[in-house]
């Protein structure tokens, strides 16, 4: 399966690169570039970003030198080198990892949005939202890479 077919089918909250969206893609490459420090686990990994979700910050990269592995990464677009643990690794695996970490997302958005019918979540609004956070579990599934620690 194509890179391309795979971002299609993670949903309309991704942009495949290959496309064009009106979003300068060569920036996103660049701020992840800037973002990963000498003491991050990706730092001189060699990261293809395939996608950028459109709903936050998210991208979608692809490992050059291990094309089997893929990654979600958040950006924070500070400009600069990050410290600790960002940019954060949401998942890292091989593509049923990233799958199963979506998988996550959209059930907790979907436990979300019935908390908020019920009454019982505030929804998001401009401002963000007085109700605690949304979590979803990170997937940490490449099994050579012990510096990527599990997620929360």
């Amino acid at each position: 399966m194509k890179d391309t077919d795979r971002v299609a089918a993670l949903g309309d909250d991704w942009c495949d690169m290959a496309e064009g969206c009106g979003l300068d893609h060569t920036a996103l490459s660049r701020e992840l570039r800037t973002e990963v420090h000498p003491a991050h686990p990706f730092f001189g990994a060699a990261l293809e970003v395939i996608a950028h979700r459109w709903s936050n910050d998210d991208v979608l990269c692809r490992h050059r030198d291990t094309p089997a592995r893929y990654s979600i990464l958040h950006l924070t677009w500070s400009g600069r080198e990050e410290i600790g643990g960002c940019p954060t690794i949401d998942a890292d695996g091989e593509w049923v990892h990233i799958v199963a970490y979506e998988n996550g997302v959209d059930a907790a958005l979907s436990a979300a949005e019935v908390l908020e019918q019920d009454g019982r979540r505030t929804p998001m609004g401009p401002a963000g939202t007085p109700s605690p956070p949304i979590v979803v579990q990170a997937v940490h599934a490449w099994p050579e890479d012990p510096a990527v620690s599990p997620g929360p």
